[in-house]
């Protein structure tokens, strides 16, 4: 088994480690996660986040500082904004190999239920994204499997006690991250499972031990935000939490109970399509099953948490990212099973359907590109990024024979490595040949970095708030003045030491009018709106560098 360790390892490096700084950075989200962390190296107040110098309360600390660890060790760039994510996503993985292995002693399911795990979409994709939810999902997971073999212990002793602590300790890590959501997950899963297995009294005991010790590492920095900024845990209750779950309000991401539906078929892509295989070795051994306490676990572990996020009014597709890993659990158990029975032609014709579907797919696509390319039509690649789309086409063509060989393969462990291996070169290419036409607009690094030049000290920027958190990355500059509103800046913009930055479209022509020739840049997105009127930019335009992307 130990060739298939190192591959697995090989893989997580080849996917989510060497390729990080391979795309440019996107906005909002990226250049969000990396301004934060360099504004508290800059700044070396590490208790209360700031966002262009303005106070940003929507996250605890945690993430921040993970990314600022990460850029003072691997600089300011795409590479180290991302690094947290994809290590966080590494560590997952282990926690889940770890507690297989634990709870079945079987190394073949374990090494298979991290595999999976790594190679879903959506895992994928967040972690090698600069977004908090990857350090979420590892913190609140570890909680989840500490607490699990701590309860799993019959016996009370310094084991079973380490286990709970230890629970405790990934709890308050995650509470640091993400807030109260490090207690709802792993509470709406332990109960139902404590319940199932009929020991319901254990949940008046159990949780006082983590408990404990999420206090002892969420109070130190919990008490220095509040003597800091004494408004920070009104704002992060009620607006990021309470109306968050319960209101229909157009900033939390409104959206109806079925939203997480499609998500979660579509993030478990391309190896969700071999689930009807999966299903098929646990419909044939479903009594069994359902007496393996880490079956029920990782049933209560994915079911209620996904029930919980739909019920919650806001929703982004990220939210369900933890339950992740315990479909991963049953996935790999199920396609055991149904392999042990000696059974293999619903995963071999899965596999010969999936290898024709990319097959033509891909002739398809190359065919329409080629005509794109002489002038019919807009393709999705343009002309001089021919080089993109090629190898995308030999990323598909390598995973086409992955899928060949999978399915004439005759030793079952020779098709799930096959499978493993199906996905990796699509996902390591995929930093690398992304359409300009889908940067555009998102990647704005790219385009500020021709204006780098002509902002000098003294000089007044102007950013639309569209822009703002690539032109503080960018330019390394947090003194700008925003124009009309303050997008998710609105209530630190509100403190008085931050809301003059906001200026009215009034005040900018005034503004334009007294200022020097040369001495203000506005930079926003797009065409002109919002009333800005472009007769008076031309008036004035001696006196005024703009910026239109």
């Amino acid at each position: 088994m130990k060739k298939y360790y190192f591959g697995l390892i090989l893989i997580y490096i080849l996917v989510y480690i060497l390729p990080l700084g391979g795309r440019p950075m996107l906005t909002p989200d990226e250049f969000r996660y990396g301004e934060i962390p360099r504004e508290m190296i800059e700044s070396g107040n590490w208790v209360v986040p700031k966002l262009i110098d303005v106070r940003y309360f929507e996250k605890p600390v945690l993430g921040y500082w993970l990314n600022a660890v990460s850029i003072i060790l691997f600089g300011e760039n795409a590479f180290a904004v991302r690094f947290s994510s994809a290590l966080m996503t590494g560590l997952a993985a282990f926690l889940l190999f770890f507690l297989v292995l634990k709870a079945r002693k079987d190394p073949e399911e374990a090494l298979l239920s991290a595999g999976l795990f790594l190679s879903f979409g959506m895992v994928f994709g967040v972690g090698t994204f600069a977004v908090l939810d990857a350090a979420t999902m590892f913190f609140v997971s570890a909680t989840l499997i500490c607490f699990y073999l701590g309860c799993e212990q019959e016996k009370w002793g310094w084991s079973k006690f380490g286990a709970l602590a230890v629970a405790g300790i990934f709890a308050g890590l995650a509470f640091l991250t993400k807030g109260f959501l490090a207690f709802a997950v792993p509470a709406i899963t332990i109960i139902p499972y404590l319940i199932w297995t009929k020991r319901w009294k254990q949940i008046f005991v159990l949780p006082w031990i983590p408990l404990a010790f999420t206090i002892i590492i969420s109070l130190p920095w919990a008490l220095m935000i509040h003597q800091q900024a004494p408004d920070f845990w009104h704002y992060f209750f009620w607006d990021e939490h309470v109306k968050r779950f319960l209101q229909d309000a157009g900033t939390h991401h409104p959206e109806p109970f079925y939203f997480f539906i499609p998500f979660l078929a579509a993030g478990l892509m391309p190896l969700g399509l071999f689930i009807p295989s999966a299903f098929v070795g646990f419909k044939n051994h479903f009594s069994n099953l359902l007496k393996d306490k880490l079956i029920k676990f990782a049933i209560c572990w994915f079911a209620f948490p996904f029930l919980f996020f739909s019920a919650c009014s806001g929703k982004l597709p990220t939210y369900i990212l933890p339950c992740f890993m315990p479909f991963a659990i049953l996935f790999s158990r199920g396609l055991l099973e149904y392999f042990r029975s000696d059974k293999s032609k619903i995963f071999d014709v899965t596999a010969k359907f999936l290898m024709i579907l990319l097959l033509v797919g891909a002739c398809g696509f190359a065919v329409v590109q080629i005509i794109a390319d002489n002038g019919f039509f807009t393709g999705l690649y343009r002309p001089d990024e021919l080089w993109k789309w090629l190898l995308a086409g030999v990323a598909i063509f390598i995973s086409a024979f992955c899928l060949f060989k999978m399915y004439r393969a005759k030793r079952y462990r020779t098709k799930l490595y096959l499978l493993l291996l199906s996905p990796v070169l699509i996902f390591f290419l995929s930093h690398f040949i992304i359409p300009d036409a889908i940067l555009e607009g998102k990647a704005q690094g790219i385009y500020l970095e021709q204006f780098k030049n002509r902002v000098k000290p003294g000089m007044i920027l102007v950013v639309h708030p569209n822009m703002m958190h690539a032109v503080a990355w960018e330019f390394k500059n947090k003194d700008m003045l925003f124009y009309t509103h303050g997008g998710e800046l609105e209530l630190g913009l509100k403190h008085e030491d931050s809301k003059a930055r906001m200026i009215s479209n009034k005040q900018f022509l005034d503004l334009l009018k007294t200022s020097p020739r040369g001495k203000i840049i506005f930079i926003m997105r797009g065409k002109f709106r919002e009333g800005i009127p472009k007769a008076e930019f031309e008036k004035y335009d001696h006196e005024i560098m703009f910026s239109n992307f």
